[in-house]
This record gives C-alpha cells, sequence and structure tokens, in this order.
C-alpha cells in the first residue's frame, strides 16, 4: 500500500470524526510524503514503481528460505527487516548479485515533531562492480591466460538506489517510493566511501583513534539467504547485524536534513585480499551528546571465522 493510498484512508477516516485539514497525522504524513517524492525525484533519477520490485523476482525460494509467496503483507518473509537490510535485498533482486562489491548507504530517519507515530525512512544506496578493478590488478602482476575472464568477476554497472520506506500493515520497512540510476565510471572513480576511493581495492578503516571491542549481538536465523558459499555473511546479513550492534539501547530521534544523512556505511565483500571476507564500517554522524561527534562501529569477518565488532568515539570539540 503506497503513502498516498494511506493518507486516502486517513482521509476517508477522518470525515467520520473531524474535518479532513484538522487531521494532524494526516498532515504530517503528507508533509513527509512531499519530501520523500524529492528525495527519489532528484536529478537524474528513474523513478521505478515500487510493485515493480516486490514481486516473484523478490520474493523467490532461491533468496528466502522455504518461501510460499503470500500476497498478504504481515505474511511475507521480510515483514521485521529493517529498511537498510530491505535496501540490499531489494538491490539484488533487481540488478543481480556480484562476487566483489563495495556498498555504499545513506540512511536517515524522517519524522514528524508533531506526530512522533509518523516516519519515513530514507536510505540512498549505490553499488560499486570492483569486479573489473580486481581484474585489472591481477592482470600487473600475473600472465593473462592465467586470469579468469571478465565474467567470473562480475560484469554489471555501478548503480544508485533511493528507497523510501516506512512501517505499514505489520511490515517494518514497507517500499513507499523508489528511483533508480547508473553511476559513470568516471564518477565511481572519484567517489568517496568513509576515507577511501569507492573503487579501491583497500577497505576503509575510520578514524585513526583507540577502537574498543564490543560484543557480537544475539539474532535469529535470517529468514532470507545470509551467507555467501564461502562461508562469510553476504552484504544484507552484515549491515543487519552492523545495524544492530549500533541501535542496540536504541536510536534517539534525530534531525532531518535532505543533505546530510544521519548515517553512512559503507560494505564491501570480497574486495581486499585474496581470501573470502566481508567488512561493514559504519558512520553515526548526528550524535545527541554534549562530548561526541561521530560514532563509528565495524564489522570484520573472514571465512570460516566469526564476525568481530568493534566501536570508536570522536570527541566534540
Amino acid at each position: 500500500m503506497s503513502l498516498r493510498t494511506l493518507l486516502c484512508v486517513a482521509a476517508l477516516a477522518s470525515t467520520f470524526t473531524q474535518p479532513v485539514a484538522a487531521n494532524p497525522y494526516q498532515q504530517a504524513l503528507a508533509e513527509l510524503d512531499d519530501s520523500a517524492v524529492r528525495f527519489v525525484q532528484a536529478p537524474g533519477r528513474t523513478v521505478v514503481e515500487p510493485k515493480a520490485l516486490t514481486g516473484d523476482q523478490y520474493y523467490s525460494r532461491s533468496k528466502f528460505l522455504g518461501v510460499q509467496r503470500a500476497q498478504q503483507t504481515i505474511n511475507v518473509p521480510d515483514s521485521d527487516l529493517n529498511p537498510l537490510t530491505r535496501a540490499i535485498l531489494l538491490l539484488e533482486a533487481k540488478e543481480g548479485q556480484l562476487p566483489h562489491v563495495r556498498y555504499h548507504v545513506t540512511y536517515s530517519m524522517h519524522g514528524s515533531t508533531e506526530v512522533p507515530e509518523a516516519q519515513l525512512d530514507h536510505v540512498e544506496i549505490t553499488r560499486y562492480n570492483l569486479g573489473p578493478t580486481r581484474r585489472n590488478d591481477l592482470l600487473t602482476s600475473v600472465p593473462d591466460a592465467q586470469v579468469a575472464d571478465v565474467a567470473q568477476f562480475g560484469v554489471g554497472p555501478h548503480v544508485s538506489w533511493r528507497f523510501v520506506m516506512a512501517p505499514v500493515m505489520g511490515m517494518r520497512a514497507d517500499l513507499m517510493h523508489a528511483s533508480r540510476k547508473e553511476i559513470p565510471d568516471v564518477q565511481a572513480q572519484a567517489d568517496n566511501c568513509l576515507g577511501e576511493p569507492c573503487l579501491s581495492l583497500a577497505d576503509p578503516a575510520g578514524p585513526k583513534l583507540t577502537w574498543e571491542s564490543v560484543p557480537a549481538q544475539q539474532m535469529a536465523q535470517p529468514a532470507y539467504v545470509g551467507k555467501s558459499v564461502s562461508g562469510v555473511a553476504e552484504p544484507a546479513r552484515a549491515i543487519q547485524e552492523l545495524w544492530a550492534s549500533m541501535s542496540v539501547d536504541g536510536m534517539d530521534a534525530l534531525p532531518y536534513s535532505a543533505d546530510k544523512p544521519q548515517f553512512i556505511f559503507v560494505v564491501s565483500k570480497d574486495v581486499a585480499g585474496q581470501e573470502a571476507a566481508i567488512s561493514g564500517l559504519a558512520r553515526q554522524a548526528q550524535v545527541m551528546d554534549p562530548t561526541i561527534s561521530e560514532i563509528w562501529t565495524q564489522r570484520n569477518e573472514v571465512a570460516q571465522v566469526p564476525a568481530e565488532f568493534s566501536r570508536t568515539h570522536v570527541p566534540r570539540r
């Protein structure tokens, strides 16, 4: 159900109790939806109908374990997923998976100060195909005949998706709006992923401060395929665990700014080194603490070894 449809339902319900213009919840949703439309309709982006992204191609048995496709939203296997995890799954269902990738993800919660229960989640997720970079790097030290062909390293463009989601009818992150654009290689070469070029074969490491180990959160097994054939987590699972580590004590409401996302994530799968590995780095750019300006969290994992989490705080000057 789209947000526009929800507004119509709210308007109909309000006619039995009060004038439409006096319904604060409806007004708050309308204001948030206007902002959401501007977010997805930024220059260069093609708007995509949400229903085109959440059909049988998305709810496939190859991705969701033992899924029986249900038409009722409350019965779908991803009803409790957070917006970050669902965004990666939506992108991969539409674009396919790649063996060597880096995800740059921004996330902001946009809520109403007047009506706290009205909230939209804004996610921008850019996927960089690192396959060509990996192959070109190998060609500098290995004869051409000994390097696999381009297809085995992954073929596909750099793409950026914007999603607007909201908690609706038992769905933690129901899809309201979506848009897509391809990223030219020239732009990808210049893009920055938390301190490293997005096409670099080095994973970003965050600020040079003291990092403290933090325990991994106990989480249920995912309803989707959470591990790759090499044994490391898939990007969706990595970001789900990273977010769980960051939000274990809840997350304060943060001021929304269209140009300054509240959270930035970089997840890199099989990019650095020859061993199967996935790394995740997150920066909380807004902190409601007079002594801390930023909070950074890491999740690092190599094959057959449990993921390790660590965190550091950047003091406020």
